[in-house]
């Protein structure tokens, strides 16, 4: 992906893994204990994509990191439906949940904002106005929920999907003859 001609890595900075800011939640052997992952789908036509990175870079992503809880995100972006989809995680919950709907409202009038200059500067305002039922957001929500962890195994136990050493894989077996 590219940002004002510059490559830009679709996972930003934020988990412990990636930049290290984050050690004083990061269980022993470094991982990050993440309690839920926030889930969302935006619609994002290839003409818009960078456009949506920089709304998103200058609104949400400074706006995240000063979020108690906020452990990082990763942005990705699927061509063949011409969405975003942001993995959000956060450390609990509750912190996720008790942000007040007016911060949230503040921060998308500014993405709104950010994403319109970049289309009409970028000049992707004319492929967009082909989409039907944009309004003032270029870039609307089409899936929001949230997704649990998996349970992460316990000390000496196999990890989900791995055998324990010398064991061989069961499946169907052929009828003796």
């Amino acid at each position: 992906m590219e940002l004002n001609g510059q490559p830009v890595p679709l996972d930003f900075a934020g988990i412990a893994e990636i930049d290290g800011s984050l050690r004083g939640v990061a269980v022993g052997d470094g991982r990050v204990d993440v309690a839920v992952v926030e889930h969302l789908r935006v619609q994002v036509p290839a003409a818009a994509r960078t456009a949506w990175l920089e709304a998103e870079q200058g609104s949400w992503e400074p706006w995240l990191q000063q979020q108690p809880g906020f452990l990082g995100r990763d942005l990705s972006w699927d061509g063949d439906n011409e969405q975003g989809q942001l993995l959000i995680h956060w450390a609990s919950r509750e912190q996720w949940l008790a942000i007040p709907r007016q911060e949230l409202d503040l921060v998308q009038e500014r993405f709104e904002r950010l994403a319109h200059a970049a289309l009409l500067r970028l000049g992707a305002t004319a492929q967009m106005e082909e989409q039907p039922g944009l309004g003032a957001n270029p870039f609307p929500l089409v899936y929001e929920g949230e997704l649990p962890p998996l349970p992460q195994p316990s000390l000496g136990e196999a990890p989900i999907g791995a055998l324990p050493f010398g064991s061989e894989p069961k499946g169907p077996t052929a009828p003796e003859s």
